[in-house]
């Protein structure tokens, strides 16, 4: 099987060079979704809430994240040193936050009233601490994808096993299965040409879950009585 994201695409104009043109454009794309999700929580008619202000900066450090990456994979030619690295770590700490402000937001609501939910609380924190280190310990993106995993999958199942679950935290949970289809689509390399790889396939994929949960977000935030 080709693997499409190794062919250089670079599109050269004069002195200026734009390394994996497709791949930066969709996470410039994410960038400016996330961010524009962000102020529509932000801006949303209710009362203030952990849940609310969690859920705003899952958004905030998803926006973060993809614009470091985008600047990674379009402007350096060597991605993993100098300052393509600093790019590069920055955006793995900034996916690694955003999965604890999810977490936290997870507390606020499908956790309020569990007793575990002290136990859940330290683990959060562990998971974060570990995976911030573990990012600048081992330079892998790697590191990323467990933390994703070991941080969503779990609320994936809490909102779908909540005892007074909506709609929202339906759409919330299925958005997280949608977001591990990239999983599938990364591990397989399923592309469609140079210009169209796996990576590109997978942020079309994550635009859709981010959208997906947004709703759930919102959904619940009309139900002032059951968030925290």
């Amino acid at each position: 099987m080709i693997d499409y994201s190794k062919i250089d695409t670079t599109i050269t104009i004069g002195r200026f060079a734009f390394h994996q043109p497709v791949t930066a454009t969709t996470d410039f794309i994410i960038c400016i979704l996330c961010f524009i999700y962000f102020l529509q929580l932000h801006k949303f008619p209710t009362s203030f809430s952990i849940y609310k202000q969690n859920w705003k900066l899952f958004y905030l450090f998803l926006s973060m994240a993809s614009l470091t990456g985008g600047c990674n994979h379009g402007f350096f030619t060597d991605r993993f040193s100098g300052g393509g690295q600093a790019f590069w770590l920055t955006m793995q700490v900034c996916n690694v936050v955003s999965v604890y402000c999810a977490q936290r937001a997870a507390l606020a609501r499908v956790l309020a009233e569990s007793k575990h939910k002290k136990m859940w609380q330290w683990a959060y924190v562990v998971q974060l601490l570990l995976s911030v280190v573990a990012v600048f310990v081992f330079h892998n993106f790697l590191v990323v994808i467990v933390n994703t995993a070991v941080g969503l999958i779990p609320i994936m199942i809490q909102h779908f096993n909540y005892p007074k679950r909506s709609n929202g935290d339906a759409l919330i949970a299925w958005g997280i299965v949608i977001l591990f289809i990239t999983a599938l689509i990364n591990g397989f390399k399923l592309a469609i040409n140079e210009y169209f790889t796996h990576q590109d396939i997978a942020h079309v994929f994550i635009i859709i879950s981010l959208s997906v949960m947004l709703s759930g977000v919102k959904k619940n935030l009309n139900t002032v009585e059951n968030v925290r």
